[in-house]
C-alpha cells in the first residue's frame, strides 16, 4: 500500500483522542502470540461469543468507536454547526486520506456507504448500448448481479457468467477461462479482488491487463482486498474499484469508496442524479442529500489503526491463524478445502465444505451451541462454511473454533 502521510491523520481533527500506541511494532512474528496480545486488546470483547464472521463486517477497535461517538454527538446536538458547518467540510480530509492510502488520486475518489452503492453506480450508468455484453463469475456478488440482471430487464445488455472452479486453479488457467468467454461485443467485465463465498484472491491485475487489451473496461469489486491484501488497489490498474471500509479496515458501518477512473467519470450516469456542470467531478456520486459524517470521519482513526498495524504484518498473521486451524482439520474425513491456500492464493477467508450435510444447521449449532459466530455458505455450486478470523482472535480461539466443529459433526 502506499503510505498515508501522517498529516492527513493529524488533520482529521481526531480532538485529543489517544490511539493507542501498542501497535507500532511492524515486524512482529505472525506466530508470537505474546506479541499480538495487545492489538487484540483494541477491541471490547461479547463475553462467551467467539467472532469467526468477520467476512461480512469488522466490528471497530476502541478507537475509531470513540471517534464516532464523539463526533456524532457534537452533531446531534447543534446541527446547524457541527455537522454543517464543521464536520461536512472536512469530509475532503477524509478524500484526501483515503486516496494517499489506496494510492490513487484524489479526483478519482468517492464517499460511498458500501462497495454495493459504490459499483452499482458504475454497473447501472455505464454506456451500454443494446446487445453489449458484460463479463462476470458466477461467484461474485449476489447484489451487483442483481444490477446487471436490471439492465438485462432495462437496456437489453446481455451478461455471460462464467464458472470458476473450486478450490481455484494456478492463475494462469484462471485468466484463460476469463478471455476465453470474451465475445466481439464485451465492453465490460465484473471481476472479485477476493471471492466473499470462498476467500478466493484472483489475479485481478493480471486478468485486467489482458482484458483491457482485448478492449474490455474492468470493474472490480473490492469488498474483501482494501486493508486485508497488502498490494495497493492502484497496482490493479482497473477503470473503476469499489469497496466497504466497515470490513477490512474496521471503519464505522455504512463507509465506503469507489473509485472511477479521472477520463471514465463523465460518461457514468450516477445513481442520483447531479447538476449538468459536475458532469466529470467524482463528488456527483455523493449526492445524497444530508449525511451524518460521523461515520465518514470515523474513516481517519481507523486508517491510523491499519497503518500502524502495517498492512504487512496484519495479512501475515491473518493467515498464520487461517493456516492454525486449517491444519488441525486437514486429516479430517469428514470436511473438504474450497479455498486454494497455496500461492498466496487466500487471505484470512477459507472455506470447508461438508460432504452430505447442509452447512446451516451446523452454523446454527456452534452459535447457539457453542457461542461461536462462522458463516454458512449455500450457493448452486458448493457449500460449505466460511471460517473469518481477524485480528482480535488467538490461537486459543481458532483451537476452540476446531474442537466445537468436531462435536458438532460426530456422528
Amino acid at each position: 500500500m502506499v503510505p498515508l502521510p501522517r498529516r492527513a491523520f493529524l488533520a482529521g481533527g481526531l480532538g485529543g483522542l489517544a490511539l493507542s500506541p501498542v501497535v507500532r511494532g511492524v515486524g512482529r512474528r505472525p506466530d508470537d502470540e505474546a506479541a499480538w496480545a495487545d492489538v487484540s486488546a483494541a477491541w471490547d470483547p461479547t463475553p462467551g461469543q467467539l467472532n469467526l464472521e468477520s467476512g461480512g463486517v469488522q466490528a471497530p477497535t476502541r478507537a475509531v468507536d470513540e471517534a464516532f461517538l464523539r463526533t456524532w454527538d457534537a452533531a446531534r446536538r447543534l446541527p446547524p454547526v457541527h455537522l454543517l458547518r464543521e464536520q461536512l467540510p472536512r469530509l475532503e480530509e477524509v478524500r484526501s486520506a483515503l486516496a494517499a492510502a489506496a494510492g490513487f488520486p484524489a479526483e478519482e475518489v468517492a464517499l460511498v456507504r458500501n462497495t454495493t452503492e459504490a459499483l452499482q453506480n458504475v454497473l447501472l450508468g455505464w454506456p451500454l448500448a443494446r446487445g453489449e455484453r458484460v463479463l462476470t463469475s458466477t461467484q461474485d456478488y449476489w447484489r451487483l448481479q442483481e444490477g446487471l440482471d436490471q439492465r438485462v430487464e432495462r437496456d437489453g445488455i446481455g451478461i455471460d457468467r462464467i464458472r470458476l472452479p473450486v478450490p481455484l486453479p494456478p492463475d494462469g488457467e484462471v485468466v484463460a477461462r476469463w478471455l476465453g468467454a470474451v465475445r466481439p461485443q464485451t465492453r465490460l467485465a465484473l471481476v472479485c479482488e477476493v471471492v466473499n463465498l470462498t476467500g478466493q484472491v484472483l489475479p485481478v491485475a493480471a486478468l485486467t491487463a489482458a482484458l483491457q487489451a482485448r478492449g474490455v473496461a474492468v470493474v472490480v469489486d473490492g469488498a474483501h482486498g482494501f486493508a486485508h491484501l497488502d498490494s495497493s488497489p492502484a497496482d490493479l490498474g482497473a477503470d473503476a474499484y469499489g469497496t466497504s471500509l466497515h470490513k477490512w479496515l474496521g471503519a464505522p458501518f455504512g463507509t465506503g469508496f469507489l473509485r472511477l477512473r479521472r477520463d471514465r467519470v463523465a460518461g457514468v450516469w450516477p445513481l442520483f442524479p447531479s447538476a449538468a456542470r459536475r458532469r466529470d467531478d467524482i463528488r456527483k456520486f455523493e449526492s445524497l442529500g444530508t449525511i451524518a459524517a460521523a461515520p465518514f470521519l470515523g474513516i481517519l482513526p481507523a486508517l491510523d489503526w491499519w497503518r500502524r498495524v502495517g498492512p504487512s504484518a496484519k495479512l501475515a498473521r491473518l493467515r498464520f491463524l487461517r493456516d492454525h486451524w486449517l491444519a488441525a482439520v486437514a486429516d479430517d474425513p469428514r470436511v473438504r478445502r474450497l479455498t486454494r491456500v497455496e500461492d498466496n492464493g487466500a487471505g484470512a477467508i477459507a472455506t470447508l465444505s461438508l460432504p452430505g450435510r447442509d452447512p446451516r444447521p451446523v452454523a446454527e449449532e456452534l452459535r447457539r451451541g457453542e457461542g461461536i459466530l462462522v458463516r454458512a455458505i449455500v450457493h448452486p455450486e458448493f457449500s460449505g462454511l466460511r471460517v473469518t478470523p481477524n485480528l482480535h482472535n488467538s490461537v486459543a480461539d481458532l483451537d476452540r473454533f476446531v474442537a466445537a466443529l468436531r462435536r458438532c459433526l460426530h456422528d
